[in-house]
């Protein structure tokens, strides 16, 4: 199951990856009440489901004078079909560099496979597609507790000290929450220190019981449907079904 970034950076806050000061709120009328919390300038974030938010007018920059109707004319947008009904009011950040940072499960070696390049904010299936040498990955076998110091040296490369403590952090996450996916893009460095200016946790959904978690979001109606007798069932487009039996 997929966290929405708010949720994802309340759990990497809790293992004491240094986010952004932020404020979710629900309505446009909302924000009026913390607009004083919140430094003169911040984005505004819709908390959809989809990739490439940014792009697509999900994330808008405001200011104490405008944040309101702003965040009004936000909530009243469709971001690649999904409605708005949660926005993160978060500081902005000065950005000194972007960083790329993520560990997710292989599965052709059934370990942990960490990534990192100095190059983040970018769409990283590209980058590895066209210059994967900038890329730089480390296997981890599942059962170790943390990474081997010499590998977050060899990953992080020119990058800050800082950034290890985070990647540290992230491995640390990605085991206690039985992730498939911890991702930071971008891990940014600003005056003030490192951030996870976004923050990606997609939950093993074999998992959720055992994480608290009494529901899949990420089921459509027709699967929930079907969890709730018992059964799995895939919800695939066009005309054909497939019936699969396991000995």
């Amino acid at each position: 199951m997929k966290f929405l970034e708010h949720e994802a950076k309340s759990v990497f806050a809790e293992q004491g990856i240094p986010v952004p000061r932020s404020v979710l709120i629900r309505s446009a009328d909302e924000l009026s009440a913390h607009l004083d919390s919140l430094p003169p300038e911040f984005v505004l974030k819709a908390q959809v489901d989809v990739g490439g938010r940014g792009k697509a007018g999900g994330i808008l920059v405001a200011d104490r004078h405008n944040g309101v109707a702003t965040a009004k004319s936000l909530f009243q947008k469709t971001i690649k079909g999904v409605p708005v009904r949660e926005i993160l009011a978060e500081e902005r950040l000065s950005i000194i560099h972007e960083y790329y940072a993520s560990i997710a499960i292989d599965r052709s070696t059934k370990e942990a496979l960490i990534l990192f390049t100095e190059e983040g904010g970018v769409d990283i299936e590209t980058l590895a597609r066209e210059r994967p040498s900038a890329i730089r990955r480390a296997s981890v076998p599942l059962l170790m507790t943390e990474i081997p110091p010499f590998m977050i040296r060899d990953l992080l490369g020119k990058a800050p000290k800082e950034a290890g403590k985070v990647l540290q952090h992230l491995y640390t996450v990605f085991c206690r929450k039985d992730a498939v996916l911890a991702e930071i893009n971008p891990l940014v460095t600003t005056p003030a220190g490192i951030f996870a200016a976004d923050a990606k946790l997609i939950v093993d959904d074999n998992a959720l019981k055992r994480q608290g978690i009494s529901q899949n979001r990420d089921l459509t109606e027709r699967e929930r449907e079907a969890e709730r007798h018992g059964f799995s069932y895939v919800e695939l487009e066009g005309d054909i079904g497939v019936i699969g039996n396991g000995a």
